[in-house]
């Protein structure tokens, strides 16, 4: 049997279809949300001058969140509530706030993973790479995999806080009761976003 010419096979012409702008919208549209982003950007090197080369890759790595929310986030809305999340948690640790506020640091372990993990979850689903669950025991096998996803960022974020101790500045907050209760707030909050996920998903889909 001969193959289909590649444009009138199906499987082989969709790869070539130009995908969304991001995920709520199908045209790049400027909004607020973009400006933040924006604000994110102009941070980088405010956050050098402040504090040094690690709070400068710290608002780094936090544009690069605010980019994936661009991109990945179901709602404006999320998009932008995702980006304020950040950007606190990223403003922060430059300006030292975790050292006068201690339990600001788990509240915001907390959030943050929440938002990571939910746009995580949303890109994999995006890219066909996470299926959706369309039964109960897909559900909570897909939960138990959206939580697990989360755990390991949070486990990665504590890594990268003793790397920065280890090798950039030693007044990075480490120990083994900072790390227990990040990582315990951080799978609290990857729960949460898999359970979020689960949630907007289930009612978004057709009847």
């Amino acid at each position: 049997m001969s193959r289909l010419p590649a444009a009138s096979n199906p499987s082989v012409s969709l790869s070539f279809v130009k995908e969304a702008a991001s995920a709520y919208e199908q045209i790049f549209v400027p909004h607020l949300g973009d400006a933040l982003r924006l604000v994110v950007l102009l941070a980088i090197p405010a956050a050098w001058i402040i504090s040094g080369p690690l709070s400068a890759l710290t608002m780094l790595l936090v544009s690069g969140g605010t980019w994936a929310l661009r991109y990945y986030s179901s709602s404006r809305s999320e998009d932008l509530a995702g980006q304020i999340v950040l950007l606190l948690g990223g403003a922060f640790s430059v300006l030292g706030t975790y050292k006068v506020v201690e339990w600001l640091d788990l509240v915001v372990h907390l959030l943050m993973l929440a938002v990571l993990t939910k746009t995580l979850a949303n890109m994999l689903v995006h890219h066909a790479m996470l299926p959706d669950a369309s039964n109960r025991r897909q559900a909570t096998g897909f939960l138990v995999a959206v939580t697990g996803l989360g755990v390991l960022l949070a486990l990665l974020w504590e890594i990268g806080e003793w790397a920065g101790h280890t090798f950039i500045n030693p007044e990075v907050g480490v120990g083994y009761e900072d790390t227990l209760g990040d990582l315990v707030a951080g799978s609290l909050g990857s729960l949460m976003a898999a359970f979020w996920f689960h949630r907007s998903t289930r009612f978004s889909r057709p009847s």
